[in-house]
């Protein structure tokens, strides 16, 4: 346990010293948001990935795997293919705008009132992705110590906190590139040590049955597409997914960032995947969430597990950062100024206390929930955030970026409210089905009603 902790606190004290290092940098409020506009290609991806893979993609890719197989690619799959949309036809686009925030865009679009709706939506849906994080982390933790859900938790929030709030995001582009070269390493290291304790393809095939393990839509049409269909909106609609264009140092290093995560994200579910169903396959019987904290301890020696769970416990303190950090963005740059503040009269260090200050906010805030829901399957919380982020932000986003000024602003905040009504409301008609879906469609209905009018000259 000794050579395990060492190990361990190796890898969080050098990740920890990079943020500090990139700390230094940080001399205004927009180094903070979007790192002077300066990131390299590399950088974007570090931001981006760096957000978007954590938890889910790992330690809920491999607990959903465990319990119903092939379908748990579908976070990857969707992310992947979100980040591919993103770098074909947005991300230049968007670097164009000259924002720092998402709802900056669509304020300077269609105004202040559907820019506030959409804030409403992505703040409600990034927390709970930010929840879903720090359940992955207590379940790494729990793998190791004997601590209860509340510390487990605290402990996570302690850790997102020393990642990111001192640095934003000039640490968090170096971090998040060192987060995902070694997170590829630890889970090709995971299905490589796999494959030699016998959990080949054939022995996974022949072990478990074909339906749901090896169906893609092993847990129903519906459920799987809209899986996927969530995370695409939800790229499109995390305002730490876009800082990370808006960070480009220009169009075209922001869409080869996109386009490069794209190619990176599908092949880590896949390796989870294969982690989660050779536990299976084996037959251990132990709580899902732990299928990927249990293969790392059953594995290795202590100290290489000790390195590769300090590797994957960083992956979601950095997920959750990221994340926070965006969240944090959103509270100092669109809803203090709402309420009446906007940073007149304060130097630079006074904007970055407000924007460390709303990250903190977020953090404590999400642990307080995260700790009353343990036991929750991890990627249904990322999956439900992702849709309430794009629900009703998807379409009037594309219009705005694609069309802009086809759209009126009154029919946009329309589609706004719909979508988001219509994703929270679906759940209490009792009715199966994605809310997504209904959301996406209420949305969709009115962007085309819009647009149409908008043709004709008419009013809402």
């Amino acid at each position: 346990m000794v050579t395990f902790t060492l190990a361990v606190a190796t890898v969080l004290l050098a990740f920890a010293g990079l943020g500090v290092w990139g700390a230094r940098r940080v001399r205004s409020g927009s180094d903070f948001t979007v790192a002077g506009r300066s990131a390299s290609a590399p950088a974007v991806v570090g931001i981006l990935l760096g957000a978007l893979v954590g938890g889910a993609s790992t330690v809920g890719t491999a607990q959903l795997a465990y319990t119903s197989g092939l379908s748990a690619l579908w976070f990857t799959l969707g992310g992947g293919l979100g980040c591919l949309l993103l770098g074909w036809g947005f991300a230049a686009p968007l670097r164009r705008f000259g924002v720092e925030t998402l709802i900056q865009l669509l304020e300077e679009r269609y105004g202040r009132k559907t820019a506030l709706t959409a804030l409403a939506a992505s703040f409600l849906g990034t927390f709970l992705s930010v929840v879903a994080q720090f359940l992955s982390g207590a379940a790494l933790l729990a793998s190791v110590l004997p601590l209860p859900p509340a510390l487990a938790v605290g402990g996570t929030a302690l850790l997102v906190l020393a990642f990111i709030a001192l640095g934003g995001l000039r640490s968090y582009g170096t971090l998040g590139q060192a987060k995902i070269l070694l997170l590829y390493g630890v889970l090709a290291f995971c299905a490589l040590a796999a494959h030699s304790q016998g959990a080949t393809p054939t022995f996974l095939w022949k072990s478990l049955p074909l339906f749901p393990w090896f169906h893609p839509l092993g847990r129903g049409l519906g459920v799987d597409l809209g899986a996927c269909v969530s995370l695409v909106v939800g790229v499109f609609c995390t305002q730490i997914y876009l800082q990370s264009l808006f960070a480009a140092r220009d169009e075209a290093t922001a869409r080869r960032g996109a386009l490069w995560s794209a190619l990176l994200m599908p092949p880590l579910g896949l390796l989870g995947v294969w982690v989660g169903l050779s536990v299976r396959a084996w037959g251990v019987d132990i709580d899902p969430a732990l299928a990927l904290p249990w293969f790392l301890l059953h594995s290795f020696s202590p100290g290489v597990a000790g390195l590769l769970w300090g590797i994957l416990f960083i992956t979601v303190v950095g997920c959750a950062a990221g994340l926070s950090l965006g969240m944090g963005t959103n509270l100092a740059r669109d809803l203090l100024p709402a309420l009446g503040w906007n940073g007149k009269g304060t130097d630079g260090r006074g904007e970055i206390r407000a924007l460390r200050l709303s990250v903190l906010g977020v953090v404590a805030a999400a642990a307080a929930l995260g700790a009353r829901s343990g036991g929750s399957l991890i990627l249904q919380w990322s999956y439900l955030s992702m849709g309430l982020r794009g629900a009703g932000t998807f379409f009037p986003l594309v219009l705005g970026v694609l069309a802009p000024g086809r759209l009126p602003p009154p029919w946009a905040l329309a589609s706004a409210l719909a979508g988001l009504g219509g994703t929270l409301l679906w759940p209490l008609t009792g009715q199966q089905g994605e809310p997504l879906f209904l959301g996406l469609a209420l949305s969709g209905a009115f962007c085309l009603a819009g647009f149409w009018a908008g043709r004709r000259g008419q009013r809402l």
